[in-house]
């Protein structure tokens, strides 16, 4: 498929790690996947090769924020309808616990040169990652600039 991606779906193997199966050949890593669907590497696919590679770091985890005007409207929505006052217990997490993201810092995938980046929300907390994948390599995810 020169102009196509060969079929794909995340999934996850028997031993519960994330893996993305191509075709029928199931891969658990960015140069598997790569290697099976090479096509994911060209420009027009840079939110899939997101998808795959946040989920194959990931798992569900983290989930790829591809419309950060949809992502800011949701985390602000969760942020006010928090009681700021509230006494909460040890381990309560709280979105005033981390305040509020740089949003304008977030936007959808793309390649930077060689350097894939990306925008994640950890699902647990929810708050935004920001993700550098260099070409061949894992993502790596640091939290956003929060602001109190």
């Amino acid at each position: 498929m020169a102009d196509g991606l060969p079929p794909m779906e995340m999934d996850f193997g028997d031993n519960g790690a994330p893996v993305v199966i191509v075709e029928q050949a199931q891969v658990g890593d960015m140069a598997g996947l790569i290697e099976a669907a090479p096509a994911l590497m060209e420009p027009k696919w840079v939110f899939a090769l997101a998808q795959m590679a946040n989920h194959l770091a990931q798992g569900d985890d983290y989930e790829l924020i591809v419309d950060p005007e949809a992502f800011r409207a949701g985390y602000m929505e969760a942020y006010e309808a928090e009681d700021p006052e509230e006494q909460v217990g040890p381990g309560a997490i709280r979105l005033h616990n981390f305040g509020i993201p740089d949003f304008a810092a977030i936007h959808p995938p793309k390649m930077d040169g060689n350097t894939l980046v990306f925008f994640a929300e950890n699902v647990f907390m929810g708050i935004p990652y920001r993700a550098e994948m260099k070409a061949g390599g894992q993502p790596i995810y640091a939290p956003v600039a929060m602001a109190e």
